[in-house]
């Protein structure tokens, strides 16, 4: 494995860890087992690697969710749908990256705060019309109320942002009652009875 790569799998871990103040890149550089002008080398800043860290790591979420939505697509959307938030819920309880990016969307380091928002909102905009697109194939969008896949899209991510939180904020098994308890009054309003 060459440097930088390393060096960002390294930050990754002390950014979701520590968050950003207190991921030093002395502590990065002794992890990694260089000295710290060594990631000069490779980065201007620590918010160049910050930035370099979050931008890599949204992006391979992307092509996850994404990937993972395609594959689950094959019955009913209120089931995929329900699938992946349980599926970001896991993530954030056992993958690095995952709670990384959502522990930073939610609070981003205040110098990169504009940064962040620039690269996470095409994110969500891009999920929202790839849930639209699901909801709008016809043996979906004939259960749903008329004209609704975009609303149905919007109030999901919504959800979803409220299930996150609470994982965050609370625990998994908090953000599973609330997911489980929220589910079946989203899903009466977005499907015909």
């Amino acid at each position: 494995m060459t440097r930088k790569p390393f060096i960002e799998d390294t930050a990754l871990s002390l950014f979701a860890a520590e968050g950003f103040e207190g991921a030093s890149l002395g502590r990065i550089a002794e992890v990694v087992g260089i000295r710290k002008p060594s990631i000069y080398a490779h980065f201007r800043s620590k918010e160049d690697l910050f930035l370099s860290v979050f931008t890599r790591a949204l992006r391979r979420k992307r092509l996850t969710l994404f990937r993972y939505v395609l594959e689950k697509s094959d019955g009913p959307p209120e089931e995929a749908m329900y699938r992946l938030a349980e599926r970001l819920l896991d993530d954030y309880e056992s993958d690095t990256e995952t709670r990384f990016l959502l522990r930073m969307c939610y609070f981003p380091p205040s110098a990169l705060h504009d940064e962040v928002t620039t690269l996470v909102n095409p994110f969500f905009r891009q999920a929202e019309r790839a849930l639209t697109r699901m909801l709008k194939r016809p043996e979906n969008a004939a259960r749903l109320h008329p004209g609704g896949a975009e609303e149905a899209a919007l109030a999901y991510v919504t959800v979803l942002d409220g299930i996150m939180a609470e994982a965050i904020y609370g625990s998994r098994s908090t953000a599973a009652r609330r997911l489980a308890a929220v589910w079946p009054v989203y899903c009466r309003g977005i499907l015909i009875r």
